[in-house]
């Protein structure tokens, strides 16, 4: 977009370069992406907190018809929130209209949620038919079984970040197909695996330790309210929270979950100078050969 300054995207660098120019716009630019970004921001986080209290309610105080409803619409409603928020941050470096980038972004949805559902369903099937050749089953005969499934999906997961590469340049490039992603656009990622990895790991884990330390109300209020219920449930003692607390409560989710959002900008700004970055050496190849084609 024009309101934001940003470094050439057709340009080659490492990885090092690529966190640094997304640190760098994100920060030089923070006033405009926060007057344009804060209210789709502001929805996400209030209905995250409020899904996730619905979670923690159900855990603490158990299970109910209505409570099920609610966590259902709420969760749905979460995972189209999150949607747009993506939709809204890519908005501010490929300036598209928005119902552009939210198609975009609801396709992509759909085709990971598909691609999770068929990796829980194999493994539910995998499990269902263990227990029924085995039984009856402890709990210690299943634990080699969930430390497999554990390991395929740290390998899914490692074997999926090439797809970072394919969305932004699903988001950027109009002409780019979404059959691209699982061939073409996979591919280009896959080459460049290693780079991604170099980029994307310490972005994360920078990103993962400051929400971490930021989340210590958050758990502070969880941890007063499972105290409480324990004492009510258990001992017998009166809780000890005020009337207010649930206003306390989702008060710190909600804000916890804002600024989590921002955070993880970062992280997507370093995907968008990854792509730029491929995309620069995919170029820089071209001509390089076509030179040679020329020279021999």
């Amino acid at each position: 977009m024009d309101n934001i300054k940003k470094s050439s995207i057709s340009k080659s660098r490492s990885y090092t370069a690529c966190l640094s120019e997304a640190h760098r716009m994100l920060f030089d630019n923070f006033r405009v992406i926060f007057s344009r970004t804060w209210i789709y921001f502001a929805a996400l986080a209030v209905i995250s907190a409020v899904c996730f209290m619905l979670y923690t309610h159900t855990m603490l105080y158990g299970n109910s018809t209505g409570q099920t409803v609610a966590m259902c619409g709420f969760s749905l409603l979460m995972l189209c929130s999150v949607v747009v928020y993506y939709s809204r941050v890519m908005f501010l470096v490929n300036g598209r209209p928005m119902k552009w980038n939210i198609i975009r972004g609801f396709r992509l949805a759909a085709c990971y949620y598909a691609f999770c559902i068929l990796v829980w369903g194999a493994q539910a099937f995998i499990t269902y038919n263990y227990v029924l050749i085995h039984q009856p089953v402890s709990p210690e005969a299943l634990m080699p079984l969930a430390i497999a499934f554990n390991v395929a999906n740290i390998v899914i997961g490692l074997l999926m970040l090439p797809y970072v590469y394919a969305a932004v340049k699903y988001f950027i490039e109009p002409e780019s197909k979404l059959r691209h992603i699982l061939t073409s656009s996979y591919a280009t990622g896959l080459r460049h695996w290693g780079f991604m990895f170099m980029a994307m790991l310490p972005a994360v884990l920078c990103v993962l330790l400051i929400a971490l330390f930021l989340s210590i109300p958050m758990l502070i209020v969880i941890t007063a309210n499972s105290y409480s219920v324990f004492g009510v449930n258990f001992i017998g003692d009166p809780t000890g929270l005020p009337s207010y607390f649930p206003v306390i409560e989702g008060s710190v989710f909600a804000l916890t979950f804002f600024i989590w959002a921002y955070l993880n900008v970062f992280v997507i700004f370093v995907g968008y100078f990854l792509y730029g970055s491929i995309e620069a050496r995919k170029k820089e190849k071209k001509a390089f050969l076509k030179q040679e084609q020329l020279t021999a």
